[in-house]
């Protein structure tokens, strides 16, 4: 098959840029010929690597000219300043949303040679219905945030608009059963198929060291600064322990502020983003992730393949799914730093428990591996283009 990945920004940072990039590899893998079109792009090297047999094309460089950014004309830069069709509902929260973005995206998709087209965020799945070619290719939309998430402006354009994908596919069962409350009309369109993550290369963590990590964007939705106050309760019972915490987001300047202000500077790290992170992951003993909410938990399987027993908020809908509390994680009540705390100190203090829970973890893990998942996209697709007769 001719695949095409559809995703806003193939040079940010986050799971859902990672996990489309591990399905892409995957389908590569199998022999299938796959695009990634990034909707704009940022950098000049993506923060994840890639296949070099996965096209990669994208609608709109906004780095700098001098940094080999477009140079907008006259009457770009007029519709850089208009609204995108989507910004009075506030549904693309995308810097770069405008009608210039808008008629990038109608150009491609008009033009787009493929038979599966894959969105892989709400205002993408959009852009597919609007301008997309049902005539000429499958469009099937991945969800990966949870249904219940998205405010009423944001519904009305999915209700409106999603019965014109040829498939929905979720990320967790619980939020398959969410869609398939939802859009009865639907039911048949709709499919789970989990995020995936590849076997860490390097050896699992030996848990000896005094290291709890994490990871991810920096930014109020991961919960680091919990985090940083369950450890603050901590922090004079186990002297040896230090926290490090990798990313980069808009709160990294007010986080090493509160680390400041409690007096951890040289206990808390916050080295800012690394990938790989495999090997870093292997250098602690202990995965800690303080979400306020998290659709799958891409990190936490992450953690897992390297062999880290992880403390995980009980929030919906990944981690009830991932994490058997006491049997391969710990799950504590969400934005409660005592209780995190608390989860930490039985880890912190017990190495049999953290053996026990690491070694459970590892094989969860694999499950996730994406040799494992793949298959779930091939049957999507395959499903969706016989349904087209094709």
């Amino acid at each position: 098959m001719r695949i095409t990945f559809l995703v806003r920004n193939l040079w940010g940072i986050g799971g859902t840029i990672k996990t489309t990039i591990n399905t892409a590899d995957a389908l590569v893998a199998l022999g299938h010929d796959v695009t990634i079109c990034s909707f704009v792009r940022s950098r000049k090297k993506t923060a994840f690597p890639l296949d070099p047999r996965i096209k990669v094309v994208h609608l709109w460089d906004v780095r700098k000219p001098s940094n080999g950014g477009d140079k907008l004309s006259f009457l770009e830069r007029w519709h850089a300043n208009r609204p995108s069709f989507l910004d009075a509902d506030q549904v693309n929260n995308q810097g770069e949303s405008s009608e210039l973005l808008d008629l990038k995206v109608k150009k491609y998709l008009k033009r787009l040679d493929t038979d599966v087209a894959v969105g892989t965020q709400v205002s993408v799945n959009l852009y597919m219905t609007k301008y997309g070619r049902p005539e000429k290719y499958a469009m099937v939309g991945q969800e990966h945030m949870f249904l219940d998430n998205y405010r009423a402006n944001i519904r009305k354009h999915m209700d409106a608009e999603y019965g014109r994908l040829d498939a929905i596919v979720t990320i967790t069962e619980a939020d398959t059963k969410a869609y398939r409350a939802a859009y009865p009309e639907l039911v048949d369109k709709i499919a789970y198929v989990p995020n995936s993550i590849p076997a860490n290369p390097e050896p699992p963590s030996d848990l000896t060291r005094p290291l709890i990590m994490t990871a991810g964007r920096v930014t109020g939705m991961k919960g680091f600064d919990i985090l940083i106050k369950a450890f603050a309760e901590l922090a004079d019972d186990f002297p040896e322990w230090q926290v490090r915490i990798f990313g980069r987001g808009r709160d990294r300047e007010r986080l090493q502020g509160m680390v400041t202000e409690l007096g951890l500077d040289g206990r808390i790290d916050l080295p800012g983003p690394k990938t790989p992170l495999d090997a870093e992951w292997g250098k602690a003993s202990i995965a800690a992730i303080p979400s306020r909410f998290e659709p799958f938990g891409l990190v936490i399987v992450e953690a897992m393949a390297a062999g880290l027993p992880v403390v995980c908020s009980a929030v919906k809908h990944g981690p009830l799914e991932l994490i058997r509390t006491g049997e391969n994680g710990l799950l504590v009540e969400p934005q409660d730093p005592a209780d995190l705390a608390k989860a930490l100190r039985s880890l912190m203090s017990d190495p049999a428990l953290r053996r026990k829970l690491a070694d459970a973890a590892l094989e969860t893990a694999k499950r996730f591996e994406p040799g494992n998942v793949v298959g779930g996209h091939v049957a999507v697709f395959e499903k969706a283009l016989a349904a087209r007769g094709k």
